[in-house]
């Protein structure tokens, strides 16, 4: 069962999807919400909890400051961001400072319940709209379509994960992983894995 706790100002927005996952799904468990980030600060015990479900904008808050607050906080809990905002530049923002996803309210439930069940399997879900933001290639002779695996394979590595476990996870061959990881250290400059996910990071941080 994944637990999930839920921060958004509005009420019915908490009960709904208390409604939605009791209805709907028996994978999920919705085991708090708060109205507030103070609220959920004070509340909130990682060791009990999967994702934490934040929307955008809570009153008249900064999202960014929101978000920073919470990673500090709970380092390592998966946070997904549950807005109305569709605008590029907000999912960029949220998804260089940490998410894991970033998921529209008005979504099907079905969608919803989909994508948060990636995310529990430790995975990221990012758009190729946003994909080539953060990752996308100076170089003529690389390819905009290999953006979405850029980061895939990035984070990956961020993780810890061995070019065989990488291959295995993202269904490719090693040889494919091996050539593509050639390509993304020529983009980065780098001569090691470790110096690309070090200046890939550097580059999402600063940019």
């Amino acid at each position: 069962m994944t637990r999930l706790y839920i921060i958004d100002d509005h009420c019915l927005i908490i009960d709904g999807l208390y409604s939605t996952f009791e209805l709907e799904s028996d994978d999920f468990e919705v085991v708090g919400g708060s109205l507030s980030v103070d609220e959920a600060l004070e509340k909130i015990d990682p060791e009990k909890i999967d994702i934490l479900i934040l929307d955008l904008f809570i009153g008249h808050s900064d999202p960014v400051n929101n978000l920073t607050r919470i990673i500090e906080a709970f380092p390592g809990l998966p946070v997904v961001i549950l807005s109305y905002e569709s605008g590029l530049l907000w999912q960029v923002e949220m998804f260089r400072r940490g998410i894991r996803a970033y998921i529209n309210k008005e979504e099907p439930k079905s969608e919803i319940i989909g994508k948060l069940r990636i995310v529990a399997s430790g995975d990221v879900i990012i758009t190729n709209e946003v994909a080539n933001v953060l990752f996308a290639p100076d170089d003529d002779n690389i390819t905009a379509g290999y953006s979405l695996d850029f980061y895939e394979i990035i984070l990956a590595l961020s993780c810890g994960l061995t070019v065989k476990e990488i291959a295995k996870k993202m269904k490719q061959s090693e040889p494919t992983i091996e050539k593509k990881l050639h390509v993304i250290r020529k983009f980065y400059n780098a001569k090691t894995n470790s110096e690309l996910v070090y200046k890939a990071m550097i580059r999402i941080i600063t940019n």
